[in-house]
């Protein structure tokens, strides 16, 4: 197992159970409330609740320090923050505050919808328009220019303005512009759609089933965790012995470095949690 890079070691998984296993979301704090653990562990406690919020969207989290501390800690101790901060975020998710937090920033990740496609008549008379600035900034020059170049600019000018006046009467160019236009709403609308559709799945209106979501992600990952698996020592870092375990998550990796009765821990409340969530 890897040590986390300088710049990777405040960036630990949440998922709603690997962090709050290292108590990140202020719940250690639950259980052992008051300032002086706060300034010890170097959390403010104004940020847990937006924390429990960002990690809830992202699935990430950053708190060094409570890491360290949580790690510090013995097998036993370890299980009973992790309960305290479940215990925490459960009941902080579901009070008002969240909820406005959580609803403020769901309508700040809202898809805009797609800008107007101009009709065909309004992409002409752009292009009739461009034209026309093109001949002016054709005219400044051409007024300082020799005999010679302001024929030949005067030639170019009428050609332009030829060209143009074909393209307006041409039916076809019209058309062409037309289904040009259709094609692209088609495409807009779709593609609106589709964000539509994303947002609405990565934030759901009712936030109950987003945090149902995360929950199951962490009872998934953490099924699965072996807490015997052997360690080996390979240059500046340890790494798991198979090969196979190297290559798990950092989610799954972070409850095996909480430990075993952190995880059971936090899975049972888990369960009971994820029960309550899937009868609202």
């Amino acid at each position: 197992m890897k040590k986390p890079k300088a710049g990777l070691r405040k960036s630990l998984v949440l998922g709603f159970g690997a962090t709050l296993l290292m108590g990140l979301a202020g719940g250690f704090l639950a259980g052992q409330a008051g300032s002086e653990v706060l300034a010890k562990l170097g959390i403010d406690k104004a940020s847990a609740g937006p924390n429990v919020l960002r990690s809830l969207t992202s699935g990430y989290i950053y708190d060094s320090a409570a890491a360290k501390a949580f790690k510090a800690l013995p097998a036993p101790a370890r299980a009973e923050v992790a309960r305290a901060g479940l215990d925490w975020v459960k009941a902080y998710v579901a009070s008002g505050e969240f909820k406005a937090a959580y609803k403020q920033l769901r309508e700040s990740q809202k898809p805009n919808p797609p800008d107007p496609v101009p009709s065909a008549e309004e992409t002409l008379a752009k292009m009739k328009a461009d034209m026309e600035k093109g001949i002016e900034n054709m005219r400044q020059v051409q007024a300082t220019a020799d005999a010679a170049t302001k024929k030949s600019m005067e030639d170019a000018i009428k050609q332009v303005r030829a060209q143009m006046e074909g393209l307006e009467k041409d039916p076809q160019m019209k058309e062409n512009l037309r289904l040009g236009a259709e094609m692209q709403r088609t495409s807009n609308k779709n593609e609106y759609e589709a964000r539509l559709k994303s947002w609405n799945e990565d934030l759901p209106e009712n936030s109950g089933l987003l945090i149902a979501k995360r929950v199951r992600q962490f009872l998934t990952t953490s099924a699965d965790v072996d807490f015997s698996a052997e360690l080996l020592s390979r240059g500046n870092r340890m790494v798991f012995a198979k090969e196979e375990y190297e290559q798990k998550s950092a989610y799954w990796k972070t409850c095996f470095r909480a430990g075993k009765e952190a995880t059971e821990a936090a899975r049972t409340f888990a369960k009971a949690w994820l029960a309550e969530l899937e009868k609202n």
